[in-house]
């Protein structure tokens, strides 16, 4: 149960990120307009979180010299890291369990790290398998059925869970027959979110946003960051009509469409856009869904 980052890890980790790079995850290259809400990127606010489905050929002969079982585990050590410290923004802490194993397996945490409050699962099938995940008794989904990863897919799902302050919590795995999976488990500590600002709740109290809330809470956000060091240019409402899209009143909308830079989503996700813009964003895209 070796989670340091040896050269193997590094190198998985390198590749891992740039595969992910080029899929587009929140969290390493500039994101696009329409933002998820923080129920989407901030995995840490939901019960549980799965994603998986990196493409590309990083599978453990990528690996020359590995053993299996050890590629595998830097394969899920590698992006559970990834997932929960990169794109939530959380801390993994203490020391991870990492099993080959086949059947019923319960793992139980104890030793709980200062700090920790949620619990990392990462898994993956070695062979076709029925598996079933649930963490303290809520079924985390793995896909029916679980397949292994191939040269062209690696499937590495996980799942965030927030922990109960007492007691042991246990992460339950079972499948049938002698099929193999891999599983890594570890404590995390959850990323402080910002409350939504007094401004905020007051706009969104009515359960209805006006264009004028909508562009209010926009220059806050906005402020925010500019605040905490990290400026966004300058974003004009945009609309679409025809297929098109233009600064020009008309057609459906406005939305503000905007990116934010990989250095700045971390201040972006905990503390701007919750505490100035999300609710009312979620609002406005809701009642002014994009094209």
């Amino acid at each position: 149960m070796n989670d340091d980052f040896s050269p193997r890890l590094t190198a998985m980790r390198d590749a891992l990120v740039a595969e992910v790079d080029r899929s587009g995850t929140p969290g390493t290259a500039p994101v696009p307009r329409r933002r998820p809400t923080r129920g989407a990127v901030l995995a840490v606010l939901a019960a549980f979180v799965v994603g998986g489905g990196l493409t590309g050929g990083l599978t453990a002969a990528a690996l020359p010299g590995a053993d299996p079982d050890a590629a595998v585990e830097t394969q899920l050590a590698t992006s559970a890291r990834y997932q929960v410290e990169e794109s939530n923004h959380a801390t993994v802490l203490g020391t991870p369990t990492f099993l080959v194993t086949h059947g019923d397996r319960t793992i139980t945490l104890d030793d709980r790290p200062r700090g920790a409050d949620a619990i990392t699962v990462s898994w993956t099938c070695l062979d076709r398998a029925d598996l079933r995940v649930a963490v303290d008794g809520t079924r985390v989904d793995v896909g029916d059925p679980c397949l292994p990863s191939t040269e062209d897919v690696i499937r590495t799902p996980w799942s965030m869970t927030p922990a109960d302050d007492a007691g042991n919590p246990s992460v339950t795995l079972s499948s049938s027959g002698s099929a193999r999976y891999a599983v890594w488990v570890s404590w995390v500590q959850r990323a402080t979110i910002a409350e939504p600002s007094p401004q905020q709740d007051a706009e969104t109290d009515d359960g209805v946003v006006t264009l004028q809330e909508y562009t209010t809470a926009f220059n806050r956000l906005q402020a925010c960051m500019a605040q905490a060091g990290h400026p966004m240019a300058v974003v004009p409402l945009t609309y679409a009509a025809d297929g098109l899209w233009s600064s020009t009143p008309g057609g459906d909308g406005p939305w503000y469409r905007y990116g934010i830079a990989s250095e700045s989503i971390e201040v972006y996700d905990t503390q701007c856009y919750p505490r100035e813009f999300e609710a009312v964003d979620t609002i406005w895209q809701g009642e002014h869904p994009e094209p």
